[in-house]
């Protein structure tokens, strides 16, 4: 008998949820650095979230990356080889700032409301906002692949987190469709527990999956066989 998807509803979800704290950040009510910093604590627990449902700045990214493929443009994705490289950027970056070594403009990108209120180096933050949004037309979530040092931080956390992205291997198909729906080109088919600093916690994968082998729950035993999530 065929299996069906039962977690397609997981999308539709993040998107209303998406929406609700654009439109919060938006108009000021809240900021997205106050609920990174609200939510910063749960990232041990559950893994990073906020990233995956909440930041603006993800969720204009996502958007593009839909436009794209509704328009049937060509998709780029970064071969692994090269992505296990390449993603250490933003946490270079992130030493970097530790170390007192600011990066305004693109900080300014993360801070919607405050675009909109003329608070940060507006034309400049702007032209990066947009040209990174142009970007995930073509290649999905370029910004915080190679660049968000908040995700680097919260994702550095992540790794110890308890519940997280879990794949069964006894019923895997290694259709791979859960690794090409990563917006985060993580290898999720070949990983049980993903404990990835880059994952977002979007749950593309769970959604992709056509036999419901991989679900959001905690981590494996010690003794069960099988792989650490790969950084």
């Amino acid at each position: 008998m065929k299996r069906t998807n039962k977690r397609k509803w997981i999308q539709p979800a993040r998107i209303l949820v998406q929406l609700i704290f654009f439109g919060i950040c938006l108009l000021g009510i809240v900021s997205s650095k106050q609920v990174s910093d609200w939510l910063l604590p749960t990232t041990l627990l559950v893994g990073v979230l906020f990233c995956g449902w909440i930041c603006p700045l993800g969720t204009l990214q996502d958007w593009a990356y839909k436009l794209g493929r509704k328009l049937k443009l060509p998709l780029f994705r970064m071969p692994y080889k090269v992505q296990r490289y390449l993603q250490l950027s933003r946490y270079i970056l992130y030493f970097l700032l530790t170390l007192g070594v600011t990066f305004t403009v693109l900080q300014g990108t993360k801070n919607l409301s405050a675009l909109m209120k003329g608070k940060e180096i507006v034309l400049a933050s702007l032209i990066v906002l947009i040209i990174f949004v142009l970007v995930g037309i073509f290649f999905n979530r370029p910004f915080c692949n190679y660049i968000c040092t908040g995700g680097a931080r919260r994702g550095l956390l992540s790794v110890i987190r308890i519940i997280g992205i879990r794949r069964d291997t006894s019923r895997c198909i290694n259709c791979k469709l859960c690794s090409k729906s990563c917006p985060m080109n993580i290898d999720v088919a070949n990983t049980d527990f993903v404990r990835h600093p880059n994952c977002i916690g979007c749950m593309s994968c769970l959604s992709a999956c056509p036999k419901n082998c991989i679900s959001f729950s905690h981590s494996p035993k010690p003794n069960l066989p099988g792989k650490a999530g790969k950084p």
